[in-house]
């Protein structure tokens, strides 16, 4: 008992921190899944002392726990986040939210071998349980301690987690005794309704999807966005197994309203160009390289939208930092030169012979034969740049003021030495557009 109690009166200091740190943890889940179309409810909690008391109480009969240090190694849901899903299919695409928002310390998968002491008929609890830890780089420095809090993440579908809940108050914190046979088959009865309620629940997505993809109408939410882009790659790649990732669905549905192409129609024309390696690429990254590619309209739409949705969020400190001065002026140099850059490189693949390089276009400019196209510079080059705008254009970091120049100036020779690679029946029409595009900002 001495451990224990040792163990609540440390707990009882804490409680605050554990509180605070599952509530940082529920934020990012319900921000990072409305982001990424994925429905759910969030909730947060940290152990009750009465409660924790009590399930220690418990535990303590077969373990003995000899010294808090014990208690402390086998308590490992003290800050705890429940991710209740509209839809049970998005087990997996949450699965890879996870895995990229937080530091992963173990995994546990439901149901689990067990011997009840009533033979169930049917499977139980289906879920989830992630054991993580907050990144310290999504943390301020006035939050960076709450990254060593360990906090559970629950996941599994509404209906489960209500069942489960009821379950669990029955059958593990009995008010009045033990169960009768007669109510555990009542709970097992209840367990196969809620079975049969997923099956139904995936089945009511799938209608929502073919609703969406063939009324023709706007996207209502960016949830019916995700869903489209989710088909649209799993009509190009029928054999993937993976659960592609979307991205940020909210950003790019306010893109798309902007530039008047917010129905499964007008974005239905990119899916092919899309690629299967979602981890390095979202799909929501993929389809606006695809739209955007050298139209210089188009990414100041996308810009607009981005900062849109910040300040709707009052995001707008976290999303970016107040820039240095200068910035703006080197972002626009920068900008000016890369949606050149892109622009040429269309044209010069759209003069080339082959079709798969015409269908590849600029946004996926790796999987181009660059031969002949960019004279003396190197594929690792290419990448450096074009890591360099996806992180001004979609907000993943904010390079300085110097690098922007630096990488502009950079963009301008190379587009100077490609011009003079085209033969000069072509070169005055693609030069014209081109030094236009470069006077977008001096």
């Amino acid at each position: 008992m001495k451990a224990i109690d040792d163990f609540l009166t440390s707990y009882a200091r804490e409680y605050d921190f554990y509180f605070e740190a599952s509530k940082r943890c529920a934020a990012m889940c319900e921000t990072g899944l409305e982001q990424n179309g994925l429905r759910a409810i969030v909730t947060y909690r940290a152990k009750r002392v009465d409660r924790l008391r009590s399930k220690l109480l418990k535990r303590n009969e077969p373990k003995k726990y000899a010294s808090k240090n014990e208690v402390v190694n086998d308590i490992v849901d003290l800050a705890g986040v429940r991710i209740a899903l509209y839809f049970p299919a998005d087990r997996e695409a949450v699965r890879k939210f996870i895995t990229a928002t937080f530091d992963i310390v173990a995994t546990k998968e439901f149901p689990e071998e067990e011997k009840p002491s009533y033979k169930k008929r049917f499977s139980g609890y289906w879920a989830t349980h992630y054991r993580v830890r907050l990144k310290e780089t999504t943390l301020g420095d006035k939050d960076s301690r709450y990254a060593q809090a360990l906090v559970e993440i629950q996941v599994a579908s509404v209906l489960m987690h209500a069942w489960a809940e009821v379950e669990h108050d029955l059958v593990y914190k009995p008010m009045t005794g033990e169960l009768s046979e007669t109510e555990y088959a009542i709970l097992d009865q209840l367990n196969g309704l809620v079975l049969t309620g997923e099956i139904g629940l995936e089945q009511l997505q799938t209608a929502i999807k073919r609703r969406v993809e063939g009324d023709g109408k706007r996207f209502e939410n960016h949830y019916e966005l995700a869903a489209c882009l989710y088909d649209m790659l799993k009509g190009k790649y029928p054999d993937k197994k993976d659960e592609p990732i979307v991205g940020r669905t909210d950003v790019l549905l306010r893109f798309l309203r902007l530039a008047k192409l917010d129905t499964p129609q007008a974005i239905a024309q990119y899916g092919e160009r899309f690629h299967a390696d979602t981890e390095k690429r979202p799909l929501v990254d993929q389809l606006i390289d695809i739209v955007m590619a050298g139209n210089e309209a188009l990414y100041q739409v996308y810009r607009k939208a981005h900062e849109e949705i910040a300040e709707s969020r009052h995001l707008e400190s976290v999303v970016r930092p107040k820039p240095s001065a200068g910035y703006d002026q080197a972002l626009g140099f920068f900008m000016s030169r890369w949606i050149a850059f892109e622009y040429l490189l269309t044209q010069l693949a759209e003069r080339r012979p082959s079709k798969t390089e015409k269908h590849l276009r600029v946004y996926n400019i790796f999987q181009m034969d660059l031969a002949g196209l960019v004279p003396e510079v190197s594929k690792a080059e290419l990448y450096s740049l074009r890591r360099l705008r996806n992180e001004v254009v979609h907000g993943i970091e904010q390079p300085s003021a110097q690098a922007l120049r630096q990488a502009g100036d950079r963009i301008e020779q190379i587009i100077a030495d490609v011009m003079k690679e085209i033969p000069h029946t072509e070169r005055k029409s693609i030069k014209a557009k081109v030094d236009a595009l470069l006077k977008g900002a001096a």
